[in-house]
């Protein structure tokens, strides 16, 4: 074991060696360069993303007679009767509307085709993207949702205050202008030209809302511009067996291959035909399918 020094010989050594200190060692400057240390920054919050709250119109209960003879499936016609009124949008669902609720729910936005966005109709929407649309603007606004479940189980609660897809019956009653009907062949007119955008004046592309005439209710674009997502699962001869009271459509097809899961869709586009803008005629997609199609709101309060 190293021995130890007596405590008298520690402090002469210590006195010594300070002693012999020529110059003393400068103490350290403290750094200029270096930050002061600074609290961590808070969680990064998601602003609030506030949705567009449609017009809507009220479309006061009656009866119609739906269908035409211009084609095997808007036969027979038969009388319709829409047992409560109901409220539908103004106008189609707009893009700016849309991309609201992409932006909330980190959804990719629908390509605008290069025709811009702000209050065109949206278009290139799935039905399934439709019926999410309408539950989170249902949960935005406090009122309940209408759909549950997912993909060909979706179900609708109609009795529900909240934002869903219209019937094909309350789509087509409503086209017809409702109790205030004229008989109209078109939404509104019996010149295409006067409340279509179809292929013969449409420039190959939608067009904002309404710039048309509106139909007897005062809804816009009813007839052409662009498809528009129906509840029903689509079915050819479903008039022959549809009930007389607030139908809803056939059930859901038997078939577990897609693209035989087809919903209705209503009003003929920008890019067809004059018969395929006709108040009667009716149209069909696959639900996953993104296509011509945009939607139209409806709520039952």
């Amino acid at each position: 074991m190293k021995p130890r020094l007596p405590r008298v010989w520690m402090v002469i050594t210590l006195v010594i060696v300070v002693g012999c200190s020529t110059s003393p060692t400068p103490t350290a400057a403290p750094p200029t360069d270096v930050p002061e240390p600074t609290a961590l920054p808070p969680e990064r919050v998601k602003e609030e993303i506030k949705p567009i709250t449609p017009e809507m119109i009220l479309v006061e209960a009656g009866s119609f007679e739906m269908g035409s003879t211009a084609s095997p499936d808007e036969q027979p016609v038969h009388t319709v009767r829409i047992t409560r009124p109901f409220y539908i949008g103004r106008y189609a669902v707009s893009f700016e509307e849309y991309d609201r609720f992409c932006d909330d729910t980190l959804a990719s936005r629908p390509d605008d085709r290069g025709w811009g966005r702000g209050n065109q109709p949206v278009t290139g929407v799935t039905w399934y993207d439709a019926t999410a649309y309408c539950n989170w603007l249902s949960q935005k606004e406090g009122l309940v949702p209408c759909y549950s479940g997912k993909g060909k189980a979706t179900k609708c609660d109609f009795a529900a205050n909240g934002y869903r897809l219209p019937t094909e019956a309350e789509w087509e009653y409503a086209a017809r202008g409702g109790q205030k009907s004229l008989g109209h062949v078109y939404a509104g007119s019996d010149n295409p030209d006067e409340v279509a955008w179809y292929v013969a004046n449409s420039g190959g592309q939608t067009h904002p809302a309404g710039q048309k005439q509106p139909n007897e209710l005062g809804l816009y674009d009813m007839s052409g511009n662009l498809y528009e997502w129906c509840w029903d699962w689509y079915a050819e001869d479903y008039y022959a067996s549809s009930p007389a009271s607030d139908p809803q459509g056939p059930p859901a097809p038997l078939t577990g291959v897609f693209w035989n899961h087809n919903r209705v869709r209503r009003s003929g586009s920008w890019r067809e035909d004059v018969d395929s803008v006709r108040a009667a005629y009716r149209s069909l997609d696959y639900a996953s399918y993104v296509g011509d199609n945009g939607f139209r709101l409806v709520t039952t309060q």
